[in-house]
């Protein structure tokens, strides 16, 4: 009997330590959980999208989440580059440093071109600029993005989590955080660890009881603040332009618990 009572506790021990695991970090709050009928404007602003040519585009709440998809084709005219589809919402509370999020891929569809290989592809993002690196313009904004992406050559049905730093044009810092299924529910989270001046991107996997961080460090002077802050959870496509045939990109994503500092 004692036995069983302690290998019962030790197994409530370890659940414990995997839920403990599973939090984002310590000192954030619930910014918005969608327990309402319509997406909150005191909360989030909606930017400029939905146009050509993305064909499908929703910005909603559904079941209590937020709900982002969009699709969208290439071009027939050029067998180079792609075309961009986007659904989004942006933070009022732009000026927040520590951004966790549940979020689970419903579908991640782009479409391959034979002849522009390696273009299309569907990127869930949590993004935002931070800081300024001196200049004063927003093109010194220093911007920080997580991703949860996928490409037509990646393993069907999963998408890759990562994140990179954006500055001056130039993308730089790219870390893997590893692949994750369509249909999974994770938490992923951006944070701005200024006094190491570093960016800190995590990836939680409650169904594994895993969770997986990244670093991005800089060189950049950070004491500036942004001249154009925002902070965005957005669905993006990028068809491939192709002559061949005529390719598309489809994601849906759904959005919960967004917790800020």
């Amino acid at each position: 009997m004692k036995i069983m009572m302690l290998a019962t506790f030790a197994g409530l021990l370890s659940t414990m330590a995997y839920s403990q695991s599973e939090k984002p970090s310590s000192g954030l709050r619930l910014y918005d959980n969608f327990h309402q009928t319509f997406i909150d404007p005191s909360k989030w602003s909606a930017p400029s999208q939905c146009g050509s040519p993305a064909m499908e585009c929703v910005r909603e709440i559904e079941n209590g989440k937020l709900r982002l998809r969009t699709r969208a084709y290439g071009a027939t005219s050029s067998d180079t580059g792609t075309q961009f589809g986007s659904s989004g919402v942006n933070l009022t509370a732009s000026s927040v440093t520590d951004i966790s999020v549940q979020v689970t891929v419903r579908n991640s569809s782009p479409q391959d071109c034979a002849t522009n290989p390696g273009a299309t592809h569907a990127q869930v993002l949590v993004f935002g600029a931070f800081f300024n690196g001196g200049g004063g313009t927003a093109a010194d904004d220093v911007q920080a993005y997580l991703q949860l992406d996928h490409y037509p050559t990646q393993a069907p049905q999963t998408v890759e989590v990562g994140g990179f730093l954006y500055y001056q044009g130039q993308f730089f810092d790219n870390v893997d955080l590893g692949a994750v299924d369509v249909g999974e529910h994770v938490t992923v989270e951006l944070q701005w660890d200024h006094p190491n001046h570093q960016f800190i991107v995590y990836l939680v996997r409650p169904a594994y009881h895993t969770k997986v961080e990244q670093f991005m460090p800089y060189t950049i002077s950070d004491n500036t603040a942004a001249v154009s802050p925002f902070k965005t959870l957005s669905a993006n496509v990028y068809p491939a332009n192709c002559r061949t045939a005529t390719t598309s990109a489809d994601l849906d994503v759904f959005f919960n618990n967004v917790m800020t500092n």
